[in-house]
This record gives C-alpha cells, structure tokens and sequence, in this order.
C-alpha cells in the first residue's frame, strides 16, 4: 500500500541508510506501477458492470402497448404511459391503441387487429416480444390473441387490469358484440377462451392480473383472476378504486412496473 509522506513540507531527508539500489527501486516502481494498474482497470469494471440498474433496464425493457377497454380511446391509458416513463421506460418503446372498433366489436376480430400492431412495434423498435398491457374488454382479445393467433411466441407478458375473464354480471351494455361475448360465465366466446387453459402458452408468457373490491363493472370481484397467472393481484379496503381508475391508480401501476421487472429475462 502507499502512505502519504510524514515528512514536514520542504524539508529534504537526509536518511540514507537503508536506501536500495537503483535497479532495485527501479524494479520496485515497476512492480507498483503494475499493481496500480491492474488494481485500476478493476475498479473500471466494477463500474461499469455496477451502472445504475434503471440505465441498464431502460435499455432492456421490451416495449409496452397499452390497450383501453370497451368504449375506451387511447388517452385514458396516458397516466399509464407517463408513469411508467417517469420510471425510466423510453418513450419511444410506450405505445398506446386500440382496435377500430374501441373494443366494442368481435373480440376475436380485435385480436387480429392487435396482431397487426404487435408486428409494426417490433419492427419499429427492433425488439422480439412485447408486454401488453390491458384493460377491461382488452383484457380478453389480448389472451384471444395469445392463444389462437400469433402472440405467444411474440408477447413476454399479460397485465390485465379489471378483466371480464368469466364474465360480469354487470352486463347491461349487450347492443355492443363484445360485451354479448363476456355477458356470462358461460357464452360460447369465454368457454372456448378458457378451455383447457386460462394462461395460454404460460411457458413463454408472464401473467399478472390486477382486481380491486372497489369495482362494479368486472362484477364479481373475481371474474378478473385467472388461474394458473403467475400472480392475481387483489386491491381491496375503502380506498381500492374502481374500475375506472385502477389504471391510474399509484399501487395498481406500482405493481405493474414491479412485476415487469421482476419478470424480465425469464
């Protein structure tokens, strides 16, 4: 190890005793300057292999497309977006959408139509898989997707917010297709959706479900489980939120952000 001198400023040593040889001071300054050298260009790769995590997973984050519900249009998933960017998401890898019809169509129509959105974000971001991100009757045409288009080998995870999974009995929307497919437990569109499997192609994909006591719409509270999910997710107590803010609320979008970066690279 070097020490810094003792030796009162200006006063030159006069101590010779135990002075080396040159080539032997000159041997020993080798030696140290290697040691230094080598002890530096360690310490460079610890920093670099210790950079922030946020920096690093910034660039790692495979992109989100957030996808409103029945009747729903892009701008309410905006809260969604900026949060998840104030959290070190690019901006350029934040997409939200929605299908033609806003959800209120086939389902398994919307479903085609995400798959053309899936193909133009990887081609436009260069990435393999995406994350979708749904809610309410998006929740249903992204599994549809999933498992009978192409998404599994393309989608790396499912949140689903507030999802109809098997039905609501709030249901007094029928004039819309859509909602005639999630009006029951029992409509053909569901049976065939969560038969055998309510997590199709979970080998590849991540799911999490996120519910709330405090929603009205996706009735009963546990129509929006899905099981076999890697984890359902249950908001309750007086300040749970419904189904209209569960996409904006902190815990909700906490949770969401926490089980993306847990699950990434699985």
């Amino acid at each position: 190890m070097l020490f810094a001198s003792t030796r009162p400023s200006g006063t030159a040593s006069t101590h010779t005793g135990n002075r080396r040889p040159a080539p032997a001071r000159r041997r020993l300054s080798a030696s140290l300057a290697a040691v230094l050298t080598t002890s530096l260009l360690g310490l460079a790769s610890q920093a670099s292999t210790a950079a922030p995590r946020s920096a690093a997973a910034a660039a790692g984050h495979d992109p989100v497309i957030m996808i409103p519900g029945m009747t729903g249009s892009p701008a309410n998933m905006s809260t969604m977006k900026s949060d998840l960017q104030s959290n070190g998401w690019p901006a350029n890898r934040l997409f939200t959408w929605t299908d033609s019809s806003s959800m209120t169509q086939d389902l398994a129509k919307a479903a085609r139509e995400l798959s053309a959105k899936v193909d133009q974000v990887r081609s436009q971001t260069g990435a393999d898989k995406v994350v979708l991100a749904t809610w309410s009757a998006s929740t249903l045409a992204a599994r549809y997707y999933i498992k009978n288009l192409d998404g599994a080998d393309k989608v790396s995870q499912y949140i689903g917010f507030a999802g109809p999974q098997h039905g609501t009995t709030n249901n007094g929307c029928q004039w819309y297709v859509s909602c005639q497919q999630f009006a029951s437990p029992n409509t053909p569109f569901l049976r065939a959706l969560n038969s055998p499997s309510e997590v199709p192609a979970n080998d590849k994909v991540d799911y999490l479900t996120i519910r709330s006591t405090g929603d009205y719409n996706a009735t009963p509270t546990d129509t929006a489980k899905l099981a076999g999910a890697d984890e359902n997710y249950l908001m309750s107590g007086p300040m749970a939120p419904s189904h209209f803010t569960i996409i904006k609320n902190a815990t909700a979008l906490t949770k969401m952000r926490s089980f993306i970066t847990a699950h990434e690279n699985d």
